[in-house]
């Protein structure tokens, strides 16, 4: 994905940090250009940290699921959020975890908080909090 950062504005005109022309020359038939506002922004940030960045991480070093460290820290960190609902299928009924979509920024942030110090509680020491330097 590319991105382009709005840095300011000069009369109603955005300016951004490199040439919109450049831009738009990669732009493809089929391509799609999205504007993001800062908090959306935010949020797609921390979303892409949790799952391709924290969980897979932590699945890698401990042989642990994606999915068993997602649900573990959910519910160590914010049960009240993440309260399984059922959802019945055929004649069986299946707990389901709510996503983390449906937290707002603050509660993301402290969400990432919460889960870095359950890592840390857990022995698990080498999980730290988003880095932007440490970002490709």
């Amino acid at each position: 994905m590319k991105t382009i950062k709005v840095i300011s504005n000069i009369d109603g005109q955005p300016i951004f940090d490199k040439p919109i022309q450049s831009f738009f020359k990669e732009c493809e038939p089929g391509s799609l250009i999205q504007l993001l506002t800062p908090a959306e922004y935010l949020g797609l940030q921390q979303i892409r940290w949790w799952k391709g960045v924290l969980l897979p991480a932590l699945s890698k070093d401990t042989g642990d699921s994606i999915e068993y460290w997602e649900t573990t820290l959910k519910l160590s960190v914010m049960p009240d959020e993440f309260t399984p609902f059922y959802v019945p299928i055929g004649k069986q009924v299946f707990p389901v975890i709510p996503s983390i979509t449906k937290l707002s920024k603050t509660k993301m942030n402290h969400m990432i908080e919460g889960a870095v110090a359950k890592c840390h509680e857990l022995g698990l020491l080498w999980v730290t909090l988003p880095d932007k330097e440490l970002a490709a």
